[in-house]
């Protein structure tokens, strides 16, 4: 088994992607704004998600409108054009797995566990690297949880 895990893993985390606009996480967290407030579905369903725009749009009409990249979410919304996201933590396909936020939610994991303190990133990037199996086994481990190949890999 564990020369099974040496191999699945990619080492160190991937660089952050370059995003559409320079969205500043620990600032929204600083004001109160809770990781499910816009990854709605990350309690839900199989990925977290994003909220509409004009949820953000309803808030900085009010809220720094003039700032550089708010006005990049204004324009975006008002012309209704989508503003195309990269995804940060990504499971590659080559690992075969079909991970789920919710159960992971419903045992009480909780996000910085796999994320890393995203509350205090200014530029969200992938801290952990959760794409080596071996860290998701030792969490499995540690908490009880299955290790059946299945319950992931299915």
């Amino acid at each position: 088994m564990l020369l099974l895990l040496a191999g699945c893993g990619l080492g160190s985390p991937p660089p952050a992607p370059e995003q559409p606009i320079a969205f500043n996480h620990s600032r929204h967290a600083e004001k109160g704004i809770e990781c499910l407030q816009c990854h709605v579905g990350a309690n839900k369903q199989a990925r977290a998600g994003l909220i509409p725009l004009s949820v953000c749009a309803s808030c900085h009409y009010g809220t720094i409108p003039d700032h550089p990249e708010v006005r990049k979410v204004l324009e975006a919304y008002a012309n209704k054009q989508p503003i195309f996201w990269r995804k940060v933590n990504v499971m590659p396909s080559s690992a075969m797995v079909h991970f789920k936020h919710k159960p992971h939610i419903r045992a009480g994991v909780e996000s910085v566990e796999c994320h890393g303190d995203v509350a205090a990133m200014t530029v969200v990037h992938r801290a952990i690297d959760t794409a080596d199996m071996g860290f998701c086994v030792d969490c499995h481990r540690r908490r009880e949880a299955s290790t059946d190949c299945l319950t992931c890999h299915h």
